[in-house]
């Protein structure tokens, strides 16, 4: 990741004529303490910068757990939610409608990983997040393809895999996402329905219970470079991430 880094820092040097310094920052979430727990919306900051955040539908909550963040919507008259420490589908009278969150940054950046636990394969769950300059990015758990034959049919915009980096978690590195201070991400749970003639032998789907977001790292670029930086690199770095994603594909 550091030459993307490099390629921000040379791109802003050739447009404004003085180099920059990018400042990298990793916002967790996995406390049960987080004083965050139970609000609808909260702030959270790291190294100087901020990042806000908002759960979605109105009404719910943010979870935060030792497992990573959640969202709660319990409290939603008619909605029932499976697990209120998970991202999830909910049920009653909001049946079949996404949790998600909105997050964005208090100054403009690249997000360059991201980190979730609980996307499952077996049970085809998966994280659509919505950028502000790369377009939706659908993010399955990288061991779909032992579930399906063939993976390029699935109909979602830009499969993303994720990889398992030797442990339980889910994570997705070496991407670079570019935003501005305070555009908005939306990153929504959903699952996927497989036409049944695309399973791999033998397989039977599971029943989804939910997934979690962890945490994410950001390389923050200080203004008044940054509108002429991201102007001139955001389409070229997001261009550049689809193309890994459908090579990973």
């Amino acid at each position: 990741m550091r030459w993307y880094v490099t390629l921000l820092a040379l791109t802003a040097f050739q447009a404004i004529g003085q180099p920059i310094a990018a400042q990298a920052a990793t916002f967790r979430f996995e406390s049960s303490a987080d004083p965050a727990n139970g609000q609808a919306v909260a702030a959270k900051s790291v190294e100087g910068r901020t990042m806000s955040i908002a759960a979605s539908p109105a009404g719910a909550v943010l979870d935060f757990r030792l497992g990573g963040l959640g969202v709660n919507s319990r409290g939603i008259d008619g909605a029932t939610d499976p697990e209120i420490d998970k991202f999830n589908l909910l049920g009653g009278g909001l049946a079949d409608e996404s949790e998600s969150i909105q997050f964005s940054f208090d100054a403009p950046g690249v997000i360059t990983t991201l980190d979730f636990d609980g996307v499952k394969d077996e049970s085809f769950e998966f994280f659509q997040l919505t950028t502000p300059r790369s377009g939706v990015w659908s993010i399955f758990d990288s061991q779909i393809g032992l579930r399906l034959i063939d993976i390029t049919l699935i109909d979602e915009p830009n499969l993303t895999l994720l990889t398992e980096a030797g442990s339980p978690d889910d994570d997705l590195f070496g991407i670079a996402i570019p935003f501005a201070a305070g555009e908005v991400f939306t990153l929504t749970y959903r699952e996927y329905a497989p036409d049944p003639s695309n399973y791999q032998p033998g397989f039977v789907p599971e029943a989804p219970n939910g997934a979690r977001f962890q945490g994410l790292e950001v390389t923050f670029v200080p203004e008044p470079s940054a509108g002429l930086l991201l102007a001139s690199v955001g389409g070229f770095v997001a261009a550049l991430s689809r193309r890994r994603l459908r090579r990973n594909a």
